[in-house]
């Protein structure tokens, strides 16, 4: 098989053969992953549920049933399609370090529901008014033309 000289049936040295079959193997790896396919869903209707804690009075006069959220300085599809505010919770602690629930009248909670075409869903990720969402994440922004507040995202539901 391999003689005195180091060839490989006396044709081409062991070390070169590796050396080759190496930069094959890398070639057509480059051009496999050069030829996967993109996955694009199309999209669909997603409706969220956002609460934003703890917002100033009269920032809510600002936001109407009917306005569209903005992404990367361009106006969405994603619109508010129902709002209410309620007096903001808040938790005190009395003498004795007990804590109890009250509401806070100098804050409110704003509740929103928003609906409007992902810009993708896939296996592992919906896009919504370019932002990811899921139920639970704490940092998700209602932005529109002339208000900007952070919500926490109760639900999410993609629509049929």
């Amino acid at each position: 098989m391999i003689d005195e000289r180091g060839r490989l049936f006396g044709f081409i040295n062991i070390v070169d053969l590796a050396v080759i079959l190496l930069v094959v193997l890398l070639a057509a790896g480059f051009l496999y992953r050069g030829q996967a396919t993109e996955i694009t869903a199309e999209p669909h209707m997603v409706r969220i549920e956002v609460v934003a804690n703890n917002i100033f009075p009269g920032v809510e006069e600002s936001l109407q049933v009917g306005d569209r959220l903005v992404a990367a300085g361009a106006i969405t599809g994603a619109e508010i399609t129902e709002m209410e505010v309620k007096e903001a919770n808040w938790v005190t602690t009395d003498a004795e370090g007990k804590m109890h629930l009250e509401t806070n009248p100098f804050r409110n909670d704003i509740h929103l529901t928003i609906e409007g075409p992902s810009t993708q869903i896939g296996p592992s990720q919906i896009n919504f008014a370019g932002q990811e969402v899921r139920a639970g994440i704490e940092d998700f922004y209602v932005k529109t033309q002339v208000v900007e507040v952070k919500g926490n995202i109760v639900s999410v539901e993609v629509l049929e």
